[in-house]
């Protein structure tokens, strides 16, 4: 009878397929499940972390060949069925290897060979010792004295999670506390989830006409897999809708799963649920901590958590009584997985509802025209915020054409001019530049030479603040030089970054506090809320920023935005260009005036005829993506079109390009030029991290058909002799082209 049972298990291995184990000796096959974790052989190793798929009675392998499992992990599935048929489709849809798809779904906790059972949350208690002693005495080390003080000054024990997000890293101090006997920790027995009274406040705002309209059209579908596009202009209150639906959700003791676009955006808005909402928030995002991530995961697993907030990733986030599916600024590029498991979580997002059997809601004030296609084929319910909320106006657009123009380095003249008004009015300003570091090139005027990075042959990136060259594209870095190695002339530096504006402002405004805002910036963890925060209290008069200030932020007394350079993007091979600069100039835009005050948005370009800056300020966003949706039906582009990316890189440029010229011609045999295929192609990066990458764009104008002959496709690549010398992989609707 045991041997007769064949148990499918997904392992987490690039190979897509399941493998075939048979039970352990004198196990119970009543206890085993879908969705429960085991550890199995596999290969060399001895224990591997597997998930049972399926379970059947036949096998294509002899069972005298098949291996046994070693141990079941879980008593209960770490997935139910219906949120596993969910990853299932995933996997399919995107050809990518099913035991990866399930375990990149997992907190890094359970994709090991730990028990769900095992895993307790770590509080911190103060020693006797530890009353006795007084924090300043710890001299040598500040970040221990503050720990010490705050857990002395809590009534009870103090979450380890708490401590992390309010001291990052504290877990070396927390130990060295521990080892002088001032601060004990304990585990905390797992215990079930108590139902806790559900409580939610009044919101500050009044609705405007068109906030009602929407809020009550979601309503009435709550019990329906509808999607709606929420389309409002920057500052409409697309937040308080989504709040205002969210409310009798969670009354009804369903869950809420909202998505947004950057961890830089997650601490403001988990604040604004919490103002809202007396509930628990499980939070997902790559920032938390192994423990962090494993607790709130469980939460909302359990249906403690009653909302979920996260980045792309939560998306896989299993929930017990789903109610409402949200994703705030839908068309951000971040959504989408650009290695590995190259996922829409924007896209998963509406497929998870649609088979939950429950509402989505897609919100942004610049859509992407997919969205946009869907909703003109009535696919998606399209509600407007046509008007800014409360005494909020749109702003005023300036464009400056600094041809000729006298420059204090990237800043004119007439932006500096702008500044200073501004300022005197006690307003703030933001600074647009999608280019972090100092000088985008280093260059030797007397022979030519360039600084590049040898793995991309890309120019480096100079950043004064570290005084590091350093590759934008591989993350290779080494320290600047001065001197040119070739004839040892000095280097210039050419092109402006984030640095270089910091750097003129403090020599045109020397009393005004500057930030500069990038990724340089904000690594260490809560540095972009402390930002935020001085922001909002107003300590800030000249915030400088890349696209992380572009998203989803409120700042209500900035009164003028300066789009440094407004030309990047318009050139580009890439058919999607005009769309994403379409949609960064009009969310850049829309961080001014957003309070009682009037904004200005200025605008720098060398191009300032061109027809997007015309359309987009006269127009509209809206106008300006029907006529990008005409162009694209024109040329057979998505979303008039299905696309998908074979990508191959290789030391050797020849080996890319002659694994997709094998590919075509098997892609050809199977399908008989049913499919248009375009390639080889190199990238728009060429050369990254020292390997070459040429790609093949595969297009149908039936998703049905470009995914049925994927199927037969990717089998044969695998024996292709070719396919040994590369990396590659597939990308379906695909979003970049670098």
């Amino acid at each position: 009878m045991t041997r007769e049972c064949i148990l499918r298990v997904a392992i987490a291995t690039p190979l897509r397929r399941l493998f075939d184990y048979l039970p352990p000796d004198s196990f119970d096959i009543k206890n085993l499940h879908l969705g429960i974790r085991v550890s199995v052989p596999f290969g060399r190793r001895k224990e591997v972390s597997g998930i049972i798929i399926s379970i059947g009675d036949t096998s294509d392998f002899p069972l005298n060949k098949l291996k046994k499992i070693n141990v079941v992990i879980d008593k209960h599935p770490i997935l139910e069925k219906k949120h596993l048929n969910f990853l299932i489709w995933a996997s399919k849809y995107y050809h990518y290897p099913i035991g990866e798809v399930v375990f990149s779904a997992l907190p890094t906790w359970l994709r090991k060979n730990n028990a769900i059972e095992l895993f307790r949350e770590s509080v911190w208690s103060v020693t006797e010792k530890g009353i006795a002693t007084d924090p300043n005495l710890i001299s040598k080390s500040p970040k221990q004295a503050q720990i010490l003080n705050f857990i002395q000054q809590s009534q009870t024990a103090v979450n380890e999670s708490e401590l992390n997000n309010n001291y990052p890293r504290a877990k070396q101090s927390l130990l060295a506390l521990e080892k002088k006997e001032l601060i004990t920790k304990e585990l905390l027995d797992p215990i079930e989830p108590a139902e806790k009274e559900i409580k939610i406040n009044k919101s500050p705002f009044k609705l405007n006409k068109e906030q009602k309209s929407a809020i009550k059209e979601i309503l009435n579908s709550l019990e329906s897999s509808a999607t709606f596009l929420l389309d409002g202009l920057t500052g409409s209150g697309k937040t308080e809708v989504y709040m205002s639906v969210m409310e009798p959700v969670i009354k009804a003791g369903r869950q809420c799963l909202v998505l947004l676009p950057e961890i830089g955006l997650t601490p403001q808005q988990i604040q604004r649920f919490k103002d809202r909402f007396e509930v628990d928030i499980a939070i997902q995002h790559s920032g938390l901590s192994e423990t962090e991530r494993t607790k709130h995961w469980q939460d909302a697993k359990t249906g403690k958590a009653k909302i979920i907030l996260g980045t792309r990733s939560a998306v896989w986030t299993p929930l017990a009584n789903p109610g409402l599916y949200i994703i705030d600024e839908e068309h951000d590029l971040s959504y989408k997985q650009q290695d590995s498991f190259r996922y829409s979580a924007r896209d998963m997002l509406i497929i998870r509802a649609t088979r939950d059997k429950r509402p989505a809601v897609l919100g942004s004030a610049t859509p992407s025209l997919e969205t946009l296609h869907n909703a003109n084929k009535e696919r998606y319910q399209h509600l407007i915020l046509p008007a800014r909320a409360g005494e909020a106006k749109p702003p005023t657009h300036r464009i400056l054409d600094v041809r000729g123009k006298k420059m204090f380095g990237p800043l004119s003249q007439l932006l500096v001019d702008e500044i200073r008004t501004h300022l005197n009015n006690k307003n703030q300003v933001l600074l647009f530049l999608n280019r972090r570091g100092y000088a985008s090139h280093l260059y030797c005027h007397h022979c030519g030479w360039k600084a590049e990075c040898e793995r991309c042959e890309l120019p480096y990136t100079y950043h004064k603040y570290n005084n590091r060259m350093v590759c934008h594209h591989c993350d290779s870095n080494r320290r600047s030089i001065k001197h040119c190695p070739e004839c040892e002339e000095e280097l210039l530096f050419l092109g402006h970054g984030t640095e270089r504006i910091e750097e003129v402002l403090a020599e045109l405004f020397p009393k005004a506090i500057v930030a500069r805002i990038d990724r340089d910036t904000t690594r260490k963890k809560n540095a972009m809320n402390e930002y935020l925060e001085k922001i909002h209290s107003g300590e800030i008069d000249i915030l400088i920023g890349t696209q992380m200030l572009a998203k989803g932020h409120h700042f209500p007394n900035v009164t003028l935005t300066g789009i440094v350079d407004a030309d990047r993007g318009l050139f580009s091979t890439d058919f999607r260009a005009s769309e994403r600069l379409a949609q960064l100039f009009m969310q850049v835009s829309g961080r001014t005036g957003r309070g009682s005050k009037e904004g200005t948005v200025v605008v720098q370009t060398h191009n300032p005829e061109h027809p997007l800056f015309k359309q987009l300020i006269e127009h509209g966003y809206n106008y300006f993506s029907k006529s990008l949706l005409q162009e694209r039906k024109h040329a057979s582009l998505p979303p008039h079109a299905y696309m998908a990316f074979l990508r191959a890189e290789a030391h050797n440029a020849n080996d890319a390009k002659r694994f997709i010229n094998d590919a075509i011609m098997q892609l050809n045999l199977l399908t008989q030029n049913a499919l248009q295929l375009f390639g080889p192609i190199p990238a728009l990066i060429e050369k990254r991290s020292g390997r070459y990458r040429y790609q093949l764009i595969i297009q149908s104008s039936s998703r049905k058909s470009l995914h049925s002959h994927l199927d037969q496709w990717l089998d044969k690549l695998d024996e292709m002799k070719t396919a040994k010398k590369v990396r590659w992989s597939i990308d379906i609707d695909p979003q970049d082209m670098t």
